[in-house]
């Protein structure tokens, strides 16, 4: 994406941003405020004010002209901004009609914009004039500013810094991001030019996670110009940022890094390299993974999740030889082979293709861990008679799990399909497992009423002892569906599933 592109998507979220931040202001103000100029202060006459007019919808004012285009407006990206043939008469009938001012917030935004493009930054001072400290004056100024880091960063950030304590929250920081994107070095002078408080800190953050994300090796280049402090932090980033975006680039900061087993940073940086180079060219990130040195034999888990990481996504290019290089590697050392994570993978797009996977896959913990990803992929796409066939090639002593996995996610979804399916459960087993797992997603939501659960609980009752239940856990994951069985595969794998005595599976919390 072009830098244009990027400061108009940029543009874009600080729209909406300032929109949900005035959402409650706005609320409150509706139930507590019997004025009908939709201000706290009084509006002040700004030459050419218009008050001889009867009051009427902007769209029907003279003042109001959409048929021009706006010189804000550029084949570059920028998002388009109505403009008028008088912004300052165009905004003296907004702040002098009868309308609650928040209930034109839009329109107030557009004239802005007309107004600052045609007069420049001075505009804030009289929005101040004529709105006061009100919530629409805040959105208003702070719009304007947002929209001048296209232009004049440095007049921008000058004047954001002029603003009250919380008006410089809610717009330095988007300020120095996008600064960031076009000149981060004039960006690091102004914020050390300048005494910022609590919040310098904050922005010198917001600076480099930019930097690092636009153009890291610059910021590789320019640590020297960090405050001492801030310098490993900055390299840190950047590193990861030529990860993102050259990964074998990347490689040869890790013998930069100290290798040792207890600093998780080398580890981390090998992830993201592992992640993306796998993205990029699956093959050559595979070859390189293999050979990635980690100190000590507390250090196994961390390179066979780099190589899981690189099959996941070998495994959208050349399965097959995703699923032989998970073949190849031998056993962990919590028992079990990387077949599950490929055939995971395979699961979320074609489940046909992972089912054929499976009598290759190794016995044991490992095919147990493949058959419950398919088994959930199949619930997930409603296809339920399929999944409960498929649990019957598993051992009978494997199956309480399987069937836990699948009903889980089908007590969820679709509770009223599998309710009406447990009188064709093939076991009383599997019945009972589907029982258990309504049971515990639905007890309490009103979808089964007092004798569904008591029918329930008896079936239940008479095999409670050879049922699994689902631990569920929170985490503040919000990747792909692919990324969370990943996760669910990983503590399943390296966790025992048996606790107390009770047999369980994990499952990442909905809530």
């Amino acid at each position: 994406m072009s830098t244009p592109g990027r400061l108009a998507a940029g543009l874009g979220l600080v729209v909406l941003g300032i929109a949900l931040g005035i959402l409650g202001c706005v609320v409150y103000w509706n139930l507590t405020t019997p004025t009908t100029s939709g201000e706290f202060s009084q509006p002040v006459p700004i030459e050419d004010r218009v008050t001889s007019e009867e009051p009427r919808s902007a769209a029907t004012r003279p003042e109001f002209n959409a048929e021009r285009s706006s010189p804000l407006d550029s084949t570059e990206g920028r998002s388009h901004s109505t403009t008028f043939n008088d912004p300052v008469s165009a905004w003296n009938t907004l702040t002098n009609d009868e309308e609650q001012n928040i209930a034109q917030l839009n329109t107030f935004l557009e004239v802005a914009s007309a107004w600052a493009n045609r007069d420049g930054l001075e505009v804030i001072d009289r929005v101040r004039e004529s709105l006061g400290f009100s919530v629409v004056s805040n959105a208003v100024v702070l719009s304007v500013l947002h929209k001048a880091v296209q232009t004049d960063p440095h007049a921008a950030f000058q004047r954001a810094i002029s603003l009250s304590e919380q008006s410089q929250k809610d717009t330095l920081s988007t300020i120095v991001e996008l600064w960031a994107q076009t000149d981060p070095l004039a960006a690091l002078k102004a914020l050390n030019s300048v005494n910022l408080g609590g919040s310098r800190n904050d922005l010198f953050e917001s600076l480099i996670d930019a930097w690092s994300e636009n153009n890291p090796k610059n910021l590789l280049d320019s640590l020297a110009e960090l405050p001492e402090r801030l310098q490993q932090k900055a390299e840190m980033q950047a590193m990861f940022g030529v990860a993102r975006t050259s990964p074998p680039d990347a490689v040869e900061f890790l013998s930069e890094l100290p290798d040792d087993p207890n600093d998780d940073r080398r580890y981390d940086l090998a992830f993201e390299i592992a992640e993306h180079w796998s993205t990029i060219d699956a093959h050559a990130a595979l070859d390189w993974v293999s050979s990635v040195p980690f100190p000590g034999e507390i250090n196994m888990r961390p390179q066979r999740m780099l190589l899981a990481t690189v099959l996941r996504n070998l495994a959208d290019e050349d399965p097959d030889l995703a699923l032989q290089a998970a073949l190849n590697e031998p056993m962990g050392r919590f028992g079990h082979g990387l077949e599950p994570y490929v055939v995971s993978d395979i699961a979320q797009k074609d489940t046909d293709q992972a089912i054929s996977m499976l009598s290759h896959v190794r016995d044991g913990a490992t095919k147990a861990a493949s058959y419950r990803s398919v088994g959930r992929a199949l619930a997930g796409t409603g296809k339920y008679d399929r999944a409960v066939d498929l649990g019957l090639e598993l051992p009978d002593e494997e199956q309480s799990n399987y069937y836990c996995a699948v009903f889980s996610r089908w007590a969820r979804t679709d509770p009223d399909s599998l309710f009406k399916a447990l009188d064709e459960m093939p076991s009383s087993l599997v019945k009972a497992q589907a029982a258990y797992n309504l049971l515990a997603r639905n007890r309490n939501n009103g979808v089964l009423n007092d004798s569904e659960v008591e029918d329930l609980q008896d079936i239940v009752d008479t095999n409670s002892h050879t049922l699994t239940s689902v631990a569920t856990y929170n985490d503040s994951f919000d990747g792909s569906t692919r990324d969370r069985e990943a996760e669910i595969l990983r503590r399943e794998l390296e966790s025992s599933l048996v606790v107390n005595g009770v047999e369980r599976i994990f499952e990442l919390s909905e809530n």
